[in-house]
């Protein structure tokens, strides 16, 4: 095919309409993560320091935030258990 017969490549990531934009050294973290039927709705996003997002998924892997914070009441139930 010739050059001029080629289309140009367009990204297939679609712009985001919402307000909550990525900034420099800042990503999107998803409260509901999208493997688990999260959206991309500004409700269900939070910006969040790159390394800090990062962090955050090492330590809390893909569990939502109820999730954790369930996670560190018992935890703390059980560190009151312990006194």
């Amino acid at each position: 095919m010739s050059r001029k017969g080629r289309r140009k490549h367009k990204s297939k990531r679609k712009k985001s309409k919402h307000k909550l934009r990525r900034l420099r050294g800042r990503n999107r973290h998803h409260l509901r993560p999208k493997s688990r039927g999260g959206n991309r709705q500004p409700s269900n996003l939070l910006l969040f320091d790159i390394e800090k997002h990062q962090c955050w998924h090492k330590i809390f892997k893909n569990r939502t935030l109820r999730e954790v914070i369930e996670l560190l009441e018992r935890l703390d139930r059980l560190k009151r258990r312990q006194l």
